[in-house]
């Protein structure tokens, strides 16, 4: 069963933003499990991009393909698609705001202190346990800036500060690994972007049916030979080389040399005539033959 051009272009896009999504996804959820200061808001719309991509674009191009239905034009007959324009300059802008405020959470990194310091400090404040827990086990670490630092087992009558030390003899604070983490997925959300805007660009830059590069820069006889090559015309037999003059009709041929050659072929019946007419005429009058036959020489 042979595909169309559009089958496998959608099945490809298909595939692809699903990957995408995924990968958002992924980042998204590690995210939010580790209480990165990168917001649910934020992950949420990097993870929705390549879904809301690919619809408002098909979607472009679906109504565009029914507009030229209704007007009876052929496929493919706007240049410039109007709706296909908007859905592109609405994904430009989605994405360009998206990846903007990603770019905030991987640099710079001395910008990056004051939010890591906030989400713990407010972690702290509520006991939330879990949130400092997560973080704690997944970078071996105890505390904020070091390990007595504001630490998961709280303080409290059976623990002090260096619970976690004893605990798990861990020496280390988690504000570095946590910063580095939350950079590491704001770089793989911005990458989600950036994949999403290849594939806009792709989908936009796929070839038509048209002429290459290379119809340009040949002559226009081996140009023309080319173009009905690739396109598999069938117009008829075609020349392999266009030289002026040229029928492969034979019948043709033998019929403009018969034409051409009927009015000689008058004249030198018409000499034969006159040479007939002569050779039994008197003595003066073959005084004048020679300016007759000349006469007809110059005809």
């Amino acid at each position: 069963m042979a595909y169309t051009r559009k089958q496998l272009i959608t099945c490809v896009s298909i595939v692809y933003l699903v990957f995408v999504t995924a990968l958002s996804g992924f980042a998204s959820s590690r995210t939010n499990r580790l209480s990165s200061p990168i917001s649910d808001v934020l992950s949420g719309f990097t993870t929705a991009l390549p879904i809301v991509a690919g619809l408002l674009l098909e979607g472009g191009y679906d109504l565009t393909r029914q507009q030229e239905r209704r007007r009876r034009a052929p496929r493919g007959e706007t240049a410039r698609p109007p709706l296909v324009i908007i859905a592109n300059t609405i994904i430009f802008i989605y994405s360009s705001v998206v990846i903007t405020l990603l770019g905030t959470h991987a640099a710079p990194a001395s910008g990056l202190d004051c939010g890591l310091e906030e989400t713990w400090k407010k972690m702290f404040s509520k006991k939330n346990e879990d949130g400092i827990r997560a973080i704690q086990d997944a970078f071996k670490c105890c505390g904020f800036a070091n390990s007595h630092d504001r630490a998961w087992p709280f303080p409290s009558k059976g623990h002090d500060i260096h619970s976690c030390e004893t605990a798990f003899g861990r020496t280390n604070g988690c504000f570095g690994p946590w910063k580095r983490e939350e950079q590491n997925m704001a770089g793989v959300l911005m990458g989600v972007v950036g994949l999403v805007f290849i594939w806009q660009v792709a989908i936009i830059a796929t070839p038509t049916k048209r002429e290459s590069w290379l119809h340009r820069v040949l002559p226009d006889r081996v140009s023309r030979l080319i173009s009905d090559e690739e396109q598999g015309s069938s117009n008829g037999p075609r020349h392999a080389i266009d030289y002026p003059n040229y029928s492969d009709n034979v019948v043709e041929e033998v019929s403009e040399e018969e034409t051409e050659s009927t009015p000689q072929r008058t004249i030198e019946g018409g000499v034969r005539k006159a040479r007939n007419a002569l050779t039994g005429a008197e003595d003066e009058e073959e005084e004048h033959q020679p300016t007759i036959e000349n006469a007809w020489a110059r005809d």
